[in-house]
């Protein structure tokens, strides 16, 4: 993790370019009127925004400029009083991987890509939907998209403090992001911005350091995201947070006195035992009356009593256990780890079964063949067989599906529309253009983006072989098939589908499989589409397309998880995250 070290002297003023910085003079506020101070704000490109060269998109090593560093600094005389330093970050640029070019700018911004985005730099769900951890609930999916400002740091030396200067820096930096994007987000958290010793021995010194940061804050118009550390702030005057009122912001409750957890009979029991003067044969009969070797055993009671708790993160036992489980599907943090996912272990579906309700099968007792079979049952044999349905249960548990209706646990409605429509689409496109009866060379060079994944060898023979060509085309036609009958577009279903269902004359899909062509070449082709044109990973093309067909289906958290849902149909992982620039 890159880490970008600030020097919190006053020497940093001084370097600072102040010909290009914008100056504004106010009052000191106190009796004399010779005192003044000045807020210069600089930002890393004013030279080139100065000057009549346009502003390249790219720095010098060729990578898209993700970040732009706003200073600001209050002056008295030649003497800083204070300071302010700001990041305005370019989310569109960082989607494919936002934790991890996150985490490349600095660890404040890793550190709020963590604690509120998801990987395509989207507002945690529990933040704008969870019953207590939505807060306000001012909050929603408007903060998914526009450029990120980070407050990270304000320092005033004591003797300027409570003179208004912390709000005019703020409100200068939020000014000065208004010239540089067409839309923005401003976010602060008191765990960057302030220096709170745990140690100071003045009394409520922490609190008194707190209650002044979000004063500061919400002052401005700043809102609480959630129940996170993070205020927000949005420059729509309209938005629910613009109309909240300062003192109805959520803030952390004071913590009740803890209740027994322990039900009564259960507590009843215990001082029994503990108590001299109660025989052993009256203690038996007492628990004989609470417990019951078949049902109520201590367990049970106990954990009925606790299903509805909330723990300090205001969760149920259920939700924490989801909690846990969707940190280890993306630890380490970046894409990369959600791609690599391969589901959860045994005691932990059933873990999730038993705070669920949901009946289970334990699937380590299922070979993979009879897994697969199943993935791709049809209604009609889930009303016959009802193991099929306990086995579907236990395998959306596994691998995450919220939805309740994905195929093999993984494949989501929306997902299985994507590359249904991209299967379609280049069955169609290669088909038509350049057409099959173009010249083979023509034909290759002009569609060598959908052929990357055939070995060289592959690619030379589909210069001389019209069938072959016709067969690659067919491909796409095979998997849309298979995608559309809601089965699993994996290698060993596809072929079983074209050996049973397909008649074709000349058999052009089997001269192209004879001649070193694969369905994996095809597969990962559509899936490549899939991604390049998915609205968070790629260039939303397709929800600009297909959104009301999209928008009729349910959501799922395994809509845009491409690398993981490629690897389960048995395909190399078709990586989401990428380096390669825009």
């Amino acid at each position: 993790m890159s880490t970008a070290k600030r020097d919190h002297s006053s020497s940093d003023a001084s370097e600072s370019p102040a010909t290009h910085a914008k100056v504004v003079k106010t009052s000191h506020g106190y009796d004399s009127d010779e005192v003044q101070f000045t807020v210069e704000i600089n930002s890393q490109d004013d030279e080139l925004e100065d000057s009549d060269v346009p502003m390249p998109p790219f720095d010098g090593f060729g990578k898209q400029r993700l970040m732009k560093q706003i200073n600001c600094f209050a002056n008295v005389g030649q003497n800083q009083v204070a300071e302010c330093n700001a990041k305005l970050l370019r989310r569109e640029h960082m989607r494919r991987d936002f934790w991890a070019e996150m985490d490349e700018l600095c660890d404040e911004a890793s550190s709020l890509a963590i604690e509120l985005f998801d990987r395509y730099g989207r507002l945690n769900r529990e933040y704008c939907e969870h019953e207590i951890r939505k807060g306000s609930g001012v909050w929603g999916e408007e903060l998914d998209h526009d450029d990120i400002l980070m407050i990270e740091y304000i320092n005033i030396e004591p003797l300027w403090r409570r003179q208004k200067i912390g709000t005019k820096l703020v409100s200068a930096v939020l000014d000065k992001t208004r010239h540089e994007s067409t839309g923005f987000f401003a976010f602060a958290s008191q765990r960057l911005i302030l220096d709170l010793d745990c140690n100071d021995e003045r009394p409520n010194a922490v609190h008194e350091q707190s209650k002044n940061f979000n004063h500061l804050f919400r002052s401005l118009g700043f809102r609480r995201v959630g129940t996170s550390g993070w205020l927000a702030f949005t420059d729509n005057d309209s938005h629910p947070s613009r109309q909240l009122d300062e003192a109805h912001d959520w803030d952390v409750p004071e913590q009740p006195k803890e209740e027994p957890i322990a039900p009564v009979p259960i507590r009843t029991i215990l001082s029994s035992l503990y108590d001299p003067s109660i025989s052993g044969a009256e203690c038996v009969c007492q628990m004989e009356e609470v417990f019951s070797v078949e049902e109520n055993t201590p367990l049970w009671v106990y954990v009925n009593k606790i299903a509805g708790k909330r723990n300090a993160d205001y969760y149920t036992p259920l939700e924490a256990l989801q909690s846990s489980l969707e940190l280890q599907r993306t630890k380490p943090y970046g894409g990369g780890a959600s791609d690599r996912f391969i589901g959860f272990c045994q005691s932990d579906i059933a873990c999730l079964a038993a705070l669920t309700g949901t009946e289970i099968f334990d699937l380590t007792k299922l070979s993979d063949r009879d897994i697969w079979t199943v993935s791709s049952a049809t209604d009609e044999m889930v009303s016959r067989i009802r193991a099929v349905d306990t086995i579907r249960n236990a395998l959306r548990l596994k691998y995450g599906c919220t939805c309740g209706q994905c195929i093999g646990g993984f494949l989501s409605p929306r997902m299985r529309f994507a590359l249904l429509c991209q299967a379609e689409i280049q069955y169609d496109t290669l088909s038509e253009f350049p057409g099959i009866d173009c010249s083979g060379q023509d034909w290759v060079e002009l569609n060598y983006h959908v052929l990357g994944h055939l070995p060289r060898a592959v690619k030379e023979n589909l210069v001389t072989n019209k069938s072959m060509r016709q067969g690659f085309v067919n491909m796409c036609n095979h998997i849309a098939c298979c995608l559309r009958k809601k089965q699993l577009p994996d290698t060993e279903t596809i072929l079983d589908f074209y050996q049973e269902e397909v008649s074709e004359w000349p058999p052009v899909t089997s001269n192209y499989l004879e001649r070193g062509g694969t369905v994996a070449a095809v597969a990962m082709m559509i899936f490549d589409r899939a991604i390049d044109s998915d609205e968070w990973a790629g260039d939303g093309t397709f929800m600009e397309i297909f959104a009301d067909n999209i928008n009729q289906l349910p959501t799922c958290r395994n809509d845009h998880e491409f690398g993981f849902v490629s690897s389960m149909c048995g395909y190399e992982r078709t990586p989401v995250a990428s380096y390669t620039e825009f």
